[in-house]
């Protein structure tokens, strides 16, 4: 399970993961990859951009145990959603080109290795269950509404999902285990008719 660091770790991994794919063969240093917004973009060729970030329904836990005298309320499960840019630099016929192999990998990458585990992401996680990557099938009212940036022209981005992202609760009470019972049964009498 992650802490409230779980989306920002989510997002570096991400990073790493792409880093792992795209360097050196499309991208010349790890550098070139982060997660920017398009409208700071810096200087990446590649930049990851959280647009949304909303509530999961895919899993429910009850309140669980932590540790042997605690109990929990249960993670708040969120999908996240990335917008993925491409910015090659050098003349326009080339950037193109070069825009289009780096998303052709990324979109490789990503349906090569649709599951992240989540140890990857958090090494405390215990719960096993794994965070699943989702092309997005975006029409393009939906991705002009997103890239919505003034004074920065619209490019050819991919969009994905990424779920479910669990946020561990911060709220815990105390709780005692049943250590012993004791029954007593006592005889009844049987009524007859």
């Amino acid at each position: 399970m992650g802490n409230y660091t779980i989306i920002a770790d989510t997002g570096m991994r991400l990073v790493t993961m792409l880093q792992d794919a795209l360097v050196p063969e499309l991208i010349s240093s790890d550098s070139e990859i982060g997660l920017r917004s398009p409208e700071d973009r810096g200087d990446v060729a590649l930049g990851l951009f959280l647009y949304d970030v909303r509530q999961s329904e895919e899993v429910f836990q009850p309140m669980r145990v932590v540790h042997n005298e605690r109990i929990s309320r249960p993670p708040l499960y969120l999908s996240l959603y990335y917008m993925i840019t491409a910015y090659a630099r050098g003349d326009a016929a080339y950037r193109l080109t070069q825009d289009a192999l780096i998303l052709g990998r990324v979109i490789q990458f990503f349906h090569d290795n649709p599951v992240i585990p989540v140890e990857k992401v958090d090494a405390q996680a215990a719960d096993g269950i794994e965070l699943h990557v989702q092309m997005l099938d975006l029409d393009m009212d939906e991705k002009s509404k997103i890239w919505s940036f003034p004074n920065v022209g619209n490019r050819l981005s991919l969009f994905y999902r990424i779920s479910p992202v669990a946020v561990d609760s911060a709220v815990s009470r105390a709780f005692a285990r049943v250590a012993e019972v004791d029954v007593h049964v006592s005889p009844r009498e049987v009524q007859r008719d």
